[in-house]
């Protein structure tokens, strides 16, 4: 599953959610890096399981989905869904007026 966010600045909005959690303003929400790639790690649920993908798919939209580690025996289907819903808050509480729509993919 992907949700797809509409924007008119995809690049800023990724940019901006990072930096949120990088000076700690979201203490629920870390920065965890692979492969010299940033994704988002949820640090009271679901961030055991995996983390979350931020990508560009053209300027105003910025597709978010669920990557599962692979030391985890769950299925990605059993927690993506929390995963993203724990995602899809932070965003309408602190990025609301940054998107205009959601798409699920």
């Amino acid at each position: 599953m992907k949700l797809l966010y509409k924007t008119t600045n995809s690049t800023k909005l990724k940019s901006d959610i990072i930096d949120i959690i990088k000076k700690n303003n979201l203490e629920t929400w870390s920065i965890f890096v692979s492969n010299s790639t940033e994704y988002l790690k949820h640090t009271k649920q679901w961030g055991d399981k995996g983390v979350i993908s931020l990508s560009i798919s053209s300027n105003d939209i910025l597709t978010v989905k669920v990557l599962k580690f692979d030391s985890v025996k769950d299925s990605l289907e059993s927690f993506e869904g929390y995963y993203l819903g724990r995602f899809c808050e932070m965003m309408l509480v602190n990025f609301a007026n940054c998107f205009s729509s959601i798409e699920n993919k």
